[in-house]
């Protein structure tokens, strides 16, 4: 498969670096917020062990934005129906100027990570992608994909 550049997000390679001197570029830090741990942890092996991308979690929207006030991700994947404060409502903080969030990550791509059908309120909202549970490799390296060319256009 040709490469694709993609100036927001640079995709995962076909294969995983073997080792950190491998590494051609820095690493691909990605957030995932989710309240499902093990939903989570099935993301995070994928982002991390196929793709080579540093991978935080955080467990709630609240979570995630205090990570995002405090870090410079490159990707959000992000859990609809959570307590508190929702995916779509986290989504619509992280754009809201008046938020803690680091300026460089309230452009960032956030991608859907749901159980829930593709909505139209996830785009509304902010959102650039969307991926359904569970993911595997192909799933998320195709949305990852799309998502680049839609940002790059």
């Amino acid at each position: 498969m040709p490469a694709i550049t993609c100036t927001t997000i640079p995709l995962p390679a076909t294969s995983p670096p073997s080792s950190p001197t491998d590494r051609q570029t820095p690493r691909i830090k990605s957030l995932i917020v989710d309240d499902n741990g093990i939903t989570a942890k099935v993301l995070c092996k994928i982002l991390s062990k196929e793709f080579g991308y540093s991978t935080t979690c955080a467990v709630s929207g609240k979570e995630a934005l205090v990570k995002l006030s405090q870090e410079v991700f490159d990707v959000i994947f992000m859990d609809i129906d959570m307590p508190e404060l929702s995916g779509i409502e986290t989504t619509m903080a992280i754009h809201s100027k008046g938020s803690v969030v680091l300026e460089a990550n309230r452009t960032i791509p956030i991608i859907a990570y749901t159980t829930n059908p593709c909505d139209s309120k996830y785009f509304e909202a902010g959102m650039n992608g969307w991926v359904g549970k569970p993911a595997n490799q192909i799933t998320v390296r195709k949305e990852l994909e799309r998502v680049c060319i839609s940002m790059s256009s």
